[in-house]
């Protein structure tokens, strides 16, 4: 009998000591911890504006060009948090919208091909970069957010070429 017991008692207890598989649960929706626009104004026009005003004030050193790098990596970025609601109060329903993420794939496209033209040190490729960061923003804008764009934060409006202009 005791034969008998030993064995089975080691089967009974592989048995039971066995971890459990969890229960299969919906991974929990990720939540950005501030809004869209917060997103949009300081980290896409931080991003943004210094890549397409490089179309005009060309990048002179490698300094600068790395800065263009890491910029491109920050507009990527953005355009991936931006398929993620955040804090304000049309987020979740723009996250939710099939043309929002379209947007924020074209801003999020934009920052790949500035990427390539800062790691490139292409200045052709910078302002075709730009023309789509601001195709990108614009069509985003005139669907989503055609009133103040920035929403009154930092009081930022992006420079334009004028800005840049070499005057008398």
């Amino acid at each position: 009998m005791k034969r008998l017991c030993i064995p089975f008692a080691v089967a009974l207890c592989a048995v039971a000591c066995q971890p459990t598989a969890a229960p299969e649960t919906a991974p929990p929706s990720a939540t950005l911890p501030v809004s869209h626009n917060e997103v949009m104004v300081a980290l896409v026009n931080h991003a943004a504006d210094p890549i397409w005003v490089a179309a005009w004030r060309n990048p002179s050193n490698d300094a600068q060009w790395r800065e263009l790098e890491r910029l491109a990596y920050q507009l990527r970025i953005a355009g991936s948090l931006l398929e993620m609601p955040g804090t304000g109060p049309m987020d979740a329903q723009w996250a939710s919208d099939e043309g929002w993420r379209g947007w924020t794939q074209k801003l999020a496209a934009s920052g790949e091909l500035a990427l390539e033209a800062a790691k490139t040190r292409d200045l052709e490729l910078v302002g075709t970069a730009g023309d789509r960061i601001v195709d990108a923003c614009e069509g985003c804008h005139l669907e989503f957010k055609p009133d103040l764009p920035t929403g009154g934060l930092f009081g930022e409006i992006s420079p334009n070429e004028d800005d840049f202009d070499e005057g008398p």
